[in-house]
């Protein structure tokens, strides 16, 4: 692996899925538009940050497994979550959760994450981002 001098150079960051009403959502999850391949790549990050969070709600980060990037056959990965029970009205927190190319089940390339919320009333304001991290190869640009 490269040195770190430019952060770009080692992690990749895929973009998630934001919502300004977590719990108003049909299904009370958010969810990466894509599940990354972890083909090319040792570890998988995943990063939420959730907002406005109602007092003894809980919001919880999952980490997906599946056999195609966009979710099929997903499942989640033993381990790999974050969980936050809010204590106060306005509560904010960072939730995150890894996943290791070896943490992986037979059959299984890609990695997503999901939040959630047993809020379903809820207006929590959450968004998920996934960045890719120790990439197999040495080169000036990442492999997809």
């Amino acid at each position: 692996m490269a040195n770190v001098h430019v952060f770009k150079q080692n992690y990749r960051s895929q973009y998630g899925d934001m919502s300004t009403a977590l719990g108003g959502e049909t299904s009370d999850v958010i969810t990466t538009p894509v599940f990354v391949d972890m083909a090319n790549y040792d570890l998988v990050r995943a990063v939420a940050q959730v907002s406005n969070v109602v007092s003894t709600h809980v919001v919880t980060l999952a980490m997906y497994e599946a056999t195609a990037t966009d979710g099929s056959g997903s499942a989640t990965v033993s381990g790999a979550s974050d969980t936050y029970t809010s204590t106060q009205v306005t509560d904010l927190d960072v939730l995150e959760a890894q996943v290791r190319g070896e943490d992986l089940s037979s059959g299984f390339q890609y990695i997503g994450a999901k939040v959630s919320t047993d809020d379903a009333d809820g207006t929590e304001v959450a968004s998920v981002m996934l960045v890719q991290g120790r990439s197999r190869y040495k080169q000036s640009t990442l492999p997809t």
